[in-house]
């Protein structure tokens, strides 16, 4: 009976924890993503650290109409404006479990100085959309990013949430319920 109990916990923090970032090999669509830097992971895993510059990378998200669905990281982090980066997937619960924190967050400081965006990663575009829809995301989003994201910034887990600032440089990352508003506030030193 302790054994069982022991697993029923073990379990229970890993669900609530976070989500393997590679989940299959469907995900690794080398076509719909590519990096624009070489990677390089610090001891804990992020290739970034605070006080850092993003890295960019371009994601094809409609393989079927490659032109008019191209996006870069770049075209919303490093623009002026703090962003709050929401890397998650549609099949991650914990990361489900997030947007709703994302969600306050963004309708209350959501303007001229602070805006979101959610990244899916190593997910099906369809269940990236119907989650986004569910789950009520109105902030800009890049899907089909597959595995490069993780890849690039050496993330393991998701949800993996991470604030920049106007320029572009990372400020705060592993940012979870409470402390995701705090991050935001304190940024914009409210």
């Amino acid at each position: 009976m302790k054994k069982f109990f022991f697993i029923a916990i073990a379990v229970s923090i890993g669900a609530v924890s976070c989500c393997f970032v590679n989940k299959s090999a469907k995900a690794a669509e080398a076509d719909a993503v590519e990096a624009e830097e070489p990677v390089v992971a610090d001891e804990d895993g992020l290739s970034i650290k605070p006080g850092e510059m993003f890295k960019d990378f371009t994601v094809i998200q409609d393989p079927a109409k490659p032109a008019s669905s191209t996006v870069k990281f770049s075209d919303f982090v490093g623009k002026g404006k703090y962003i709050l980066v929401d890397f998650w997937a549609s099949w991650c619960p914990p990361c489900r479990a997030e947007i709703p924190v994302v969600a306050k967050v963004y309708e209350k400081y959501a303007g001229e100085n602070f805006d979101v965006l959610s990244v899916a990663v190593s997910d099906d575009p369809k269940d990236t959309r119907k989650a986004a829809a569910e789950l009520g995301v109105k902030w800009n989003s890049i899907i089909n990013a597959q595995r490069i994201p993780g890849e690039l910034y050496g993330i393991r887990y998701i949800p993996q949430i991470m604030l920049f600032g106007p320029d572009g440089k990372l400020i705060a990352y592993d940012l979870r319920e409470d402390g995701i508003e705090k991050a935001v506030k304190a940024a914009l030193g409210k």
